[in-house]
């Protein structure tokens, strides 16, 4: 598994393009922003995309899904429970940001699905706070997470956003990130990729 991360949009949301390095197909997770910068990416990588993974519904992580999916004809996969936030503009807070921009998924996922896409096995862990239906999707063969932003290098997603809840946020951290295996690699919405283990000892929100 390789992941190429690219920093894109107004707020510097995390993209990350993950791919087998010997069928070359990909998936993109997070793709905020920029979708042409993300396709030349793709262009010179010389991948295949077979999906699109979202953490959550909020703008800075979605705004280049559907030019992307029509460019490759890949499905949008997201949370079950974010199906409203997705394609609300007031509550995904691109109104707020004045663009605007709502989609709607191919695929809503849930807590335990695997899904296999590109060579690479995807769990889909239920970590809502942030927003109710955020997840992360954990590679359990490569000991990594695309966590979003529900944590992040010493701090965690904020919560005062439609949907969000502290309490909530920091039961997930808890209950479903802080019980991977501590060498597990993190890979956030925003900001440097850290650990489960570092983040258990040094993450003074959660």
């Amino acid at each position: 598994m390789r992941i190429n991360k690219m920093t894109v949009g107004p707020l510097s949301t995390n993209c990350y393009i993950v791919s087998d390095e010997h069928t070359g197909k990909a998936v993109i997770i997070d793709p905020g922003a920029q979708a042409d910068r993300i396709q030349s990416k793709i262009t010179e990588l010389d991948l295949s995309v077979e999906a699109i993974l979202l953490t959550h519904g909020h703008f800075d992580h979605m705004m280049a899904a559907e030019e992307l999916r029509k460019a490759y004809g890949a499905d949008i996969y997201i949370g079950k429970k974010e199906k409203q936030l997705l394609g609300n503009t007031d509550t995904n807070l691109s109104e707020m940001f004045g663009k605007p921009y709502a989609i709607v998924a191919d695929q809503y996922v849930e807590e335990g699905m695997e899904l296999a896409l590109a060579g690479v096995t995807f769990r889909v862990i239920d970590t809502p706070g942030h927003t109710e239906g955020g997840v992360c999707y954990y590679v359990k063969e490569y000991e990594a997470a695309f966590s979003g932003d529900t944590i992040f290098y010493e701090s965690v997603g904020r919560t005062d956003f439609p949907t969000g809840s502290m309490r909530v946020l920091v039961e997930s951290i808890h209950e479903k990130i802080f019980t991977l295996p501590e060498d597990t690699q993190l890979f956030p919405g925003h900001g440097n990729s850290t650990t489960v283990g570092y983040e258990k000892q040094n993450n003074l929100y959660a």
